[in-house]
Order: structure tokens, then sequence, then C-alpha cells
């Protein structure tokens, strides 16, 4: 959700939308959250049929210290302007880290009070909703991610994961300790993600890689004017910890057109020295 900056609900992207956030109580400050971001329709119609959201005798968790626990009676949906940072950390509930999303930029909410609020709300936002446009790599993207995989019983979420992590998210903060996700920190996943920091390699990757999923991550990242700004900040950090394994070919390079010039000024002084 992080790296290709997808809806929690609906596995679609976000491009000009607010980032919108299920929450319990009002406040204008930016908060941070353990879950994703949704879009505005998503968070209305998950407030109407998710337990944990439309009823507040939902349980919120089968630990000793919240179990039975009855949330409160609002329902709030903040609408914030960015996504921030993603990060993992411990959660202080469960015993591994867990993504945290650092969400700023408050714009406006949505207090439901009752089921009829959420209905109310909801239908008014389908009346004015606008059809979303994908281009090719973002479709692909979603129709990958929100289909079965060929092997019976892979779950698609697992594999896209490991494409998410070549193309950048092996570079975010504490993501090694995140429930699950301990597994792709290791070879190849690594040594992918290191030269996948690299544009010409992006792209050779884009049309040769044997994996479909990992192939239309790099398809989608060789074909961004823009990557989404959470995945521009670990790619850039990545550039930044793995700067001298990127570095040689090109200083090779670079030495080899210095000694070349070097020598083409040593024969032009020598010429002049005979002269």
């Amino acid at each position: 959700m992080a790296t290709f900056d997808l809806c929690a609900v609906c596995a679609l992207p976000f491009h000009d939308e607010l980032r919108w956030q299920v929450m319990f109580e009002e406040t204008d400050e930016d908060v941070t959250t353990s879950e994703a971001p949704v879009h505005e329709i998503c968070g209305l119609y998950a407030a109407q049929i998710c337990p944990f959201v439309s009823s507040p005798y939902a349980r919120l968790s089968r630990g000793d210290g919240r179990k039975g626990e009855r949330r409160s009676e609002l329902v709030v949906l903040s609408g914030y302007r960015a996504t921030r940072a993603v990060y993992g950390k411990a959660s202080g509930i469960q015993s591994d880290a867990v993504l945290h999303f650092d969400m700023g930029g408050y714009v406006r909410r949505h207090v439901l009070r009752t089921r009829e609020d959420a209905v109310a709300a909801y239908s008014t936002a389908l009346a004015t909703e606008v059809p979303m446009e994908l281009d090719q790599q973002e479709q692909q993207l979603v129709d990958l991610l929100c289909s079965p995989t060929e092997l019976e019983g892979e779950d698609s979420g697992a594999v896209m994961a490991g494409a998410a992590w070549h193309v950048g998210a092996g570079f975010c903060t504490g993501v090694a300790q995140v429930q699950g996700l301990g597994r792709y920190n290791a070879h190849p996943y690594t040594t992918i993600a290191v030269q996948a920091l690299k544009d010409r390699t992006v792209h050779e990757l884009a049309n040769d890689f044997a994996d479909e999923y990992s192939r239309a991550a790099m398809q989608w990242l060789s074909t961004r004017n823009r990557v989404p700004s959470v995945l521009a900040v670990w790619r850039r950090d990545g550039r930044r910890r793995f700067g001298h394994l990127l570095k040689p070919v090109a200083s090779q390079g670079n030495s080899a057109e210095r000694r070349k010039t070097q020598r083409k000024k040593q024969s032009a002084a020598r010429r002049n020295n005979r002269r």
C-alpha cells in the first residue's frame, strides 16, 4: 500500500485525492496510525459494513489488555493532504513491529454518530464520485494484487510485497522487523533492491524479470514521472546507504575517460617537446 500509494480498501491508487483515516476522536493535528490511508468513499463504505468501525461492541483485540473493550460511540473520518512518512516500529500491542503512517495536512472530517449518519454521508459522496482513470501500469498492479495467483493457496499480497521490496520498500526504516516481512530481508530481494536504485537496471528488469509481479512493479516504476513521496524517500535513502555499491561502474567509466584524456594531453605535450 505504501510503496505503490494504494488505498487499503479498494487497492486503487491515490492521485490528488485526500487520504482518509478512520479514528474515534476529533483532532485537527497531524496523526500517526498503524492503518494505511483510504479514499473518502472507501472509508464511508467501511463505516457501514466493517464491524470494527460500524459497531461499538466489536472487540478491538483478542489480547488481554483490550479484549471485550467497547470503543467510542463516535466514528471520525479525517482527510489529510499527504502521507508524510511510513516506517516500522513496535506498536505497543503486537509483539512484532508494524508499519506506522504519519499523516499530515488535515483538511476536513466526517463525524458519524449513528448508522444513519454513515448512510447519509456515503450517499452524498457516492452521488459526486468520479470514476478513477488508471494508466496501463497502475491497472496491471491492481489487477495482479486483487486476483488469485497461479499457485494454489498463494497470497497475491505476499507476492506483491516482494515486488514492493524490490522497487524500494526494502529501504523503509524498520521494515525488516515488521511482522511477515523479515523473510524479504535476504538475498535475492536485498540484492535486487540495491540494483534497482539504478534507472538502467529498472528498465532492464521491466522487460526481463521472470516474476510477473516484480516485472509489473518495475514497469510501473520505469514509467512514473514522479514516484509517490514515501517511495521517493526510501529510494533516496537507499542510494545514500549503498552509494559505494552503485558508484564503481560509473567511477570506472569516468576513470577510463580521465586516463584517456590524460594520455592525450601527455601525447600532445611530448609532440610539443619534440618540436
